[in-house]
């Protein structure tokens, strides 16, 4: 069956490159209800989608990114405004899993999709909460061990090559915990001597919780890439907002804090797509020392 599905995927590239455009946005206002739900604690599947006034939203104006244009960004119901970050998430998913699906062979896209889907609800929860909950850093964790084991391919490169697929499966898993251990053990002690230098909190605990179940995913490689790489990253874009606030805007206080899981997720990411370049980097490094 896998077989076919690929062969017809080769067939007529556009069709699936479509369909999983629009499954990620079906998936991203999905995800938009985990965002908002999951730091209250209410059911994420009931009740159904429904406005603040309290009226149920009607399924043709529930359509993923276009309700948002349709509606001119106003509820139908009370004609109250809604986020632009409902459409912007679906969006987001739409275009990530259409080049995921393109980018990797399919057992390893449906991975990284679901991986993809969990770091978009966990960067978007820091964001309105400051927090990261244990449902999804822990259950990440646990969840990135059993997809390792249920697709090898996303930690060993040519599982299913010769061996049963049970030792690659186990390999993948153990790749998994090692990536788990080796990352909280190494964001641990540079937050502590982060907080040491600038004498005050660099990080919660929840971002080491968070880089563990990047290295469940990613392994340790994917989430040293993270660390520094969405780091990098958060610098390059919060710099310059920083410094336009301060000249033009003459506020010496933009914010208190700022979340560091959506850089990491930003980052973890990014390694999905150049993770090749990476890997050979480190294998580098250890040919060197070791």
């Amino acid at each position: 069956m896998l077989e076919n599905i690929e062969l017809a995927a080769s067939n007529m590239p556009w069709l699936f490159s479509a369909f999983f455009f629009v499954f990620g946005a079906c998936v991203g206002s999905f995800l938009n209800v985990c965002i908002y739900r999951i730091p209250e604690g209410k059911s994420i599947i009931s009740p159904p989608s429904h406005c603040k006034c309290g009226a149920k939203i009607k399924w043709h104006d529930n359509i993923p990114i276009l309700s948002w244009f349709i509606l001119k960004g106003r509820a139908r119901c009370c004609h109250e405004p809604f986020s632009f970050r409902y459409p912007f998430v679906e969006t987001l998913c739409a275009v990530v899993f259409a080049c995921i699906w393109n980018f990797f062979p399919m057992a390893q896209a449906f991975a990284y999709m679901f991986f993809f889907a969990l770091m978009v609800v966990v960067s978007f929860i820091d964001i309105d909460c400051m927090e990261l909950p244990d449902l999804l850093t822990v259950g990440g964790c646990v969840a990135g061990v059993v997809v390792s084991f249920l697709v090898p391919q996303i930690h060993v490169k040519d599982a299913m090559e010769g061996a049963p697929f049970l030792f690659y499966a186990i390999k993948s898993a153990l790749i998994s915990v090692i990536g788990i251990a080796v990352s909280t053990g190494f964001l641990y002690w540079f937050r502590l001597l982060a907080e040491y230098v600038f004498k005050r909190e660099a990080m919660g605990e929840g971002d080491v919780v968070l880089i563990g179940c990047i290295g469940a995913f990613c392994g340790w490689q994917g989430a040293i890439f993270a660390i520094f790489g969405g780091s990098l990253i958060g610098s390059l874009i919060m710099i310059p907002i920083i410094i336009w606030f301060r000249i033009f805007v003459r506020r010496k206080k933009i914010m208190e804090t700022i979340p560091y899981g959506p850089w990491l997720a930003i980052g973890a990411v990014v390694y999905l797509f150049v993770q090749k370049y990476v890997d050979f980097y480190f294998e580098g490094i250890k040919a060197i020392f070791f």
